[in-house]
């Protein structure tokens, strides 16, 4: 069995360096060749000399290049290029278990599955008593999804077999990170559903999530519900093909809807933390003003289509 775990990075060298010494206590079966591929989306600092300075135990390492800025890109470039029967996905700011690997890649070497939603939680020392578990679901946490009834996948820790990419090639280049911000895993889960293949889960190899600390300021989660918005709303149009009525009503609406609960709640305002009340009232505004802007394009899909038409 061949197995590649991909990661794509942009200037995050230091996050990356923990991520690939972390690997190095994951287990890799002896009748299991595994590559380790870093995908490298166009970064200026020392991501090259890190990812190539490392040592990986049992993984080859492949380093790659891919100047296109976007999170997508990467994740196609590095689809393209692995070796794996089995190709998992991760990122960069991750803590994986040492049965990690073996655990992701059995359902589909079982052949009782075809993709596999691993889980996700947040590191400890990230976790805040005013979070909600909506709060760390938009971290990446997996607590969302119901085990044994995955019905989607969190980028952070997937598991996909080769022979998904010849009905669902890759993921859509306008959507994730250095692109609208989100939802490339989700369309391309959604995708995978309407393809017809098996899903499987397991929650129980979770892997910790360090993300930067800065994504707990106020302003970075009014950013990220903003961008999921419009993301969303990329996938609505493009792919789930929305009709549009009354565009200019809703906009005024979700507007006032927001300025109405900033007003009436500015006491739970502070430098970390968002109330999950003023995130749903951004993200329905950034869905609004990302389907109006969306309007004016030809559809990248047919509806529910697996890959890109244009």
């Amino acid at each position: 069995m061949k197995v590649t775990v991909l990661i794509v990075t942009r200037n995050r060298a230091a996050d990356l360096r923990q991520t690939l010494d972390a690997m190095l206590s994951v287990r890799v079966p002896d009748d299991c060749e595994a590559e380790l591929m870093v995908v490298d989306n166009g970064s200026t600092d020392e991501t090259p000399e890190v990812a190539k300075s490392r040592r990986h135990g049992a993984f080859d390492l492949v380093y790659l290049s891919e100047p296109r800025r976007g999170k997508s890109h990467g994740l196609n470039l590095g689809i393209e290029q692995s070796k794996g029967d089995v190709v998992i996905f991760t990122d960069d700011d991750v803590r994986p278990p040492a049965e990690w690997l073996e655990a992701m890649c059995e359902p589909i070497v079982s052949g009782s599955a075809d993709v596999v939603a691993g889980g996700v939680k947040l590191a400890p020392h990230l976790l805040r008593t005013w979070m909600t578990p909506s709060h760390r679901s938009w971290l990446a946490s997996t607590e969302w999804l119901t085990p044994g009834k995955a019905v989607s996948l969190v980028g952070a820790n997937m598991a996909v077999s080769r022979a998904v990419f010849e009905k669902v090639p890759g993921f859509d280049p306008e959507l994730g990170g250095g692109g609208l911000g989100f939802c490339e895993d989700g369309l391309f889960a959604a995708q995978l559903r309407e393809a017809g293949f098996r899903f499987a889960d397991r929650f129980d190899v979770c892997i910790e999530h360090h993300c930067d600390a800065s994504r707990l300021d106020r302003a970075s989660w009014l950013s990220a519900a903003e961008n999921r918005g419009i993301s969303h709303a990329y996938r609505g149009h493009h792919w789930e093909h929305w009709g549009c009525r009354f565009g200019a009503l809703k906009l005024l609406r979700a507007k006032a809807n927001l300025a109405m609960w900033r007003l009436m709640n500015r006491r739970r305002m502070s430098e970390e933390g968002c109330p999950m009340e003023e995130l749903e009232l951004v993200f329905v505004l950034g869905v609004v003003r990302g389907h109006l802007a969306q309007l004016g394009r030809s559809r990248n899909y047919e509806r529910h289509g697996l890959s890109r038409i244009r």
